[in-house]
């Protein structure tokens, strides 16, 4: 396989295992609320999602919190692992579970105080409020559960811990079910809210177990948090909760324009939307979450060849993914629109019409959603400002404020479509009034500061996939240091260690999979050689292996032994579920 392509295909492999996780992350409380809705319309009537429809704005507030602590700590962290600094990675997530525990007690202790005050807040009044009263009361035992769980899921990759995460999320579910339909009958909206937070709670302590053991590279410990990172996480968190920010002032907005216009029938339309919108949002939104993590992995690493290659896996095999999902949705309309409403009920038409007109907003929101990430990581604060204002809220309620005086709950749904159209069109504009001309190629996309990585010339990348081709490419490795200058035995042991350290992952990590390669980088960069192994086998540290000798085997661990004798330094960690093995010399 060319190197190119072997180095794409490790990418897509890292790419899409990283989505399934990050579209549940997301997915979570989106699927809660499909699952309160459902309950809450077969028993408390078509009206009930009117309550649950203005919770949202709180829901948005919650969400917001989990994207400004878990984006802002992902970068922070992604960027400490890719320099190779574990004991910043460690200080930075106690410090951000602490916070999140904080500000989640925060809400919590609010909304158990005066409930009636925050419904009123949200919008509601008469028999409404006193039905959303008792509904914060039960979902405010569940958010610090929610916001904790979120950020322990989240890390959770990193560790390829994910079978926990799905653990948790099937449990979550079968609690939430069981619990709605056996509170809900006897409590109405109190069991409805308390349903949600225990499954959050159950879905909480499945995750945090593993970080409290000696198993978890990342590990909590409250004496590790470090204040001196809070404001870099939030320097870098915040942009990206602005999107959240911004989509509960829409929810906002857009409930009293349904109130005032599309009464009485657009907002439970609205509601049941969003409600399943959620879901299929989830997968454009995973896309960027697995962007923004890979990215700021590759960011502290200065690899510039991955980084692009990143965002070429999200807009290609990601955006077919997302067109498939919102053509299906298209088709399934009907059958959705039933999960909430009958045909005789008034909110059945907006809302099939809701459910098909919405997906044709979504493979726009996934491009603005990939570039919004990536700009995040990179640290284009600006442009993710402008693109988050626009997306979320001023766009929208731009347009629905134009449309819906005159054409009732279909201008909101149209004004979906133009929102998605206007954001995407208002990103190469940001990249023009940045370079001060416009862009030409996903080169000039990236907007990658002056000096950052490595040139071609100075750098080499390598796909190894056998034993016969460590050898073939331990010749070009001494090939390229002899052409930088390197002494000639500096050459030689770079090539040694090139060969010695692939055939070992290949002898004892390789599993028979499709396409297994290990990835090596080689640069020369200030004086100094670097060699890079990373693979997607077990967890193996050979640094360890190295100082172990086993005097009944002196052949035991040669090659490893060797490959350490020969480097001046050697530097091991497991990020993203890869082993990534950094050899100076």
């Amino acid at each position: 396989m060319p190197e190119s392509e072997g180095r794409k295909a490790f990418l897509r492999k890292q790419f899409f295992r990283l989505l399934p996780v990050q579209i549940l992350l997301i997915a979570i409380g989106c699927l809660n609320s499909v699952i309160d809705g459902a309950v809450a319309s077969s028993h408390l009537g078509a009206d009930a999602m009117a309550v649950i429809g203005l919770y949202s704005p709180l829901a948005k507030l919650v969400d917001a919190s989990i994207a400004v602590f878990l984006g802002g700590t992902q970068i922070l962290c992604g960027r400490f692992l890719g320099k190779n600094e574990v004991e910043n990675t460690q200080q930075a997530f106690s410090l951000d579970i602490v916070v999140t525990s904080c500000f989640s007690g925060l809400l919590m202790v609010l909304c158990l105080a005066a409930p009636g005050a925050v419904a009123g807040a949200l919008g509601g009044s008469g028999e409404i409020r006193n039905d959303l009263s008792m509904y914060l009361l039960g979902m405010s035992f569940g958010i610090p559960c929610q916001m904790i769980g979120s950020q322990l899921s989240a890390f959770l990759q990193l560790e390829r811990q994910e079978k926990r995460t799905y653990t948790g999320i099937a449990v979550m579910v079968v609690l939430n079910v069981g619990l709605d339909l056996l509170l809900v009958p006897a409590l109405g909206f109190l069991g409805l809210g308390l349903a949600t937070s225990a499954s959050n709670l159950a879905f909480c302590a499945i995750q945090i177990y593993f970080f409290l053991t000696d198993k978890a590279t990342i590990r909590f410990r409250f004496r590790s948090a470090r204040l001196k990172h809070l404001k870099e996480i939030l320097h870098l968190g915040l942009p990206g909760a602005l999107v959240q920010g911004c989509l509960m002032v829409r929810g906002l907005v857009l409930n009293q324009i349904l109130l005032n216009f599309c009464a009485p029938y657009g907002l439970p339309a609205f509601s049941a939307v969003n409600a399943f919108g959620c879901l299929y949002c989830a997968v454009y939104l995973g896309m960027g979450s697995a962007t923004r993590l890979l990215s700021s992995v590759y960011i502290g690493e200065e690899d510039r060849a991955s980084l692009a290659d990143t965002l070429k896996t999200a807009l290609t095999w990601g955006l077919l993914m997302v067109t498939a999902e919102a053509a299906l949705t298209f088709v399934l309309a009907v059958p959705f629109a039933s999960l909430f409403f009958t045909p005789v009920d008034g909110a059945w038409d907006p809302a099939v019409l809701f459910f098909r007109v919405f997906p044709l907003s979504v493979p726009l929101s996934a491009v603005f959603i990939v570039f919004n990430n990536y700009y995040q990581s990179l640290g284009r604060m600006k442009i993710v400002n402008v693109l988050s204002v626009m997306d979320g809220a001023a766009g929208m309620c731009l347009f629905s404020i134009l449309l819906a005086p005159s054409q009732g709950s279909t201008g909101v749904w149209a004004a979906q479509v133009l929102n998605g159209v206007a954001t995407l069109l208002l990103i190469p504009v940001c990249v023009w009034v940045t370079l001060k001309r416009m862009p030409r190629n996903l080169e000039d996309m990236m907007l990658l500061p002056e000096g950052f990585g490595v040139p071609d010339g100075d750098r080499m990348d390598i796909a190894v996939g056998s034993e016969a081709e460590a050898l073939q490419f331990s010749d070009r490795v001494i090939a390229f240091c002899l052409d930088h200058g390197i002494e000639k035995k500096r050459a030689y042991a770079a090539g040694l260690c090139l060969e010695e350290m692939a055939v070992n992952v290949i002898r004892h990590g390789f599993r028979g999979e499709k396409n297994e390669n290990v990835i090596v980088r080689v640069v020369y960069k200030g004086g100094e050689l670097m060699i890079r192994l990373k693979d997607s086998c077990p967890p193996f540290n050979p640094k360890e292996r190295a100082e172990l000798f086993d005097p009944e085997d002196k052949a035991h661990n040669i090659g490893i032994r060797m490959a350490s004798r020969l480097s001046r330094k050697m530097e091991y960690q497991f990020i993203l579920g890869l082993n990534v093995l950094t050899l100076t010399l």
